[in-house]
């Protein structure tokens, strides 16, 4: 089998120098184009293909090239859990839909050619069906834990509020609060819980509050300063 090997190549287009790689693969069958905020445009070329098909292919292409290569890198000031993360977008010629990965601290977007999709938009599309996930098992544990019978958990995108709990035991979440660490998840869930006991704030509501997280002070103080 051929194996995989890098060259560095060059060409103009508009009087501009344009640079890019030739990755030889032998398990591609099509000539393909990516675009890497860290390698940059990248040329995957199949056996039997030579370079200059690669640039008659970037020649084809450079309208496409050309438009994503101005913002391949794109940096947010975002967070998941309390940390914040980077986001990385590239551009794949092959794709119809976003795919998105968590890489450490790095939001990695692999958008399809022609997207005008805000990043802040493809980023809560994003916390939302993690927020699902996350929020909806940690509030089952939870009321497991300390012995609450729930509703349903709903999760929402809501504007001047953390959480609520309905009289029917139902309680929603906002999406929002993945972006501030598991600590501070917690006591929200903990709060809307309380209130399947008692539903207003009340001392007796407060002290089921304290009964579980005995610092709920601190944390009702750090989360009101992010809503």
């Amino acid at each position: 089998m051929l194996k995989k090997r890098f060259n560095n190549a060059s060409l103009y287009i508009n009087d501009s120098e344009l640079r890019y790689k030739i990755r030889y693969s032998g398990k591609a069958k099509y000539l393909r184009l990516q675009i890497n905020p860290l390698t940059g445009l990248e040329v995957v070329i199949p056996r039997g293909c030579k370079p200059k098909e690669a640039e008659e292919f970037i020649y084809k292409k450079k309208d496409w090239i050309l438009k994503h290569l101005k913002n391949i890198y794109v940096e947010e000031e975002l967070s998941y859990f309390g940390k914040k993360i980077e986001i990385n977008q590239k551009y794949n010629l092959f794709l119809t839909r976003h795919k998105i990965s968590l890489c450490q601290n790095i939001l990695l977007i692999e958008s399809p050619p022609g997207s005008s999709e805000d990043i802040k938009l493809i980023f809560s599309v994003w916390l939302k069906r993690c927020a699902k996930s996350y929020l909806t098992e940690r509030t089952g544990i939870l009321a497991r834990k300390y012995n609450f019978a729930t509703g349903r958990v709903k999760i929402r995108n809501q504007k001047t509020r953390w959480g609520s709990c309905s009289s029917s035991g139902n309680i929603s979440l906002n999406y929002r609060l993945m972006k501030y660490r598991k600590e501070l998840i917690d006591y929200v869930i903990i709060h809307e819980l309380c209130h399947l006991k008692e539903m207003n704030h009340s001392k007796r509501f407060w002290k089921h509050v304290e009964d579980i997280i005995p610092n709920y002070r601190a944390l009702k103080h750090e989360l009101k300063a992010h809503l």
